[in-house]
């Protein structure tokens, strides 16, 4: 898993956020289907946290969850 420094995001919601990405992880990890692992790396993914909004991608290379961006609730 990765979330660039660059993206500034509040100290407690990084921490929400990494650890939700680290459930995501553990899914991925147990899913049985190479196509649907296949497909998820083709996909930009997303998800909220507290009042943040983040996307993010499977690195299928890699094999890790990439954070691309973070857009902070209105």
């Amino acid at each position: 898993m990765h979330i660039g420094p660059e993206l500034a995001v509040p100290a407690q919601i990084r921490k929400r956020l990494k650890a939700q990405l680290e459930k995501s992880c553990a899914a991925i990890e147990t899913l049985q289907s190479r196509a649907f692992v296949q497909s998820i790396s083709e996909s930009s993914l997303a998800i909220t946290v507290g009042a943040w909004r983040f996307r993010y991608e499977f690195e299928l290379d890699r094999n890790r969850l990439v954070v691309v961006q973070a857009l902070p609730g209105r």
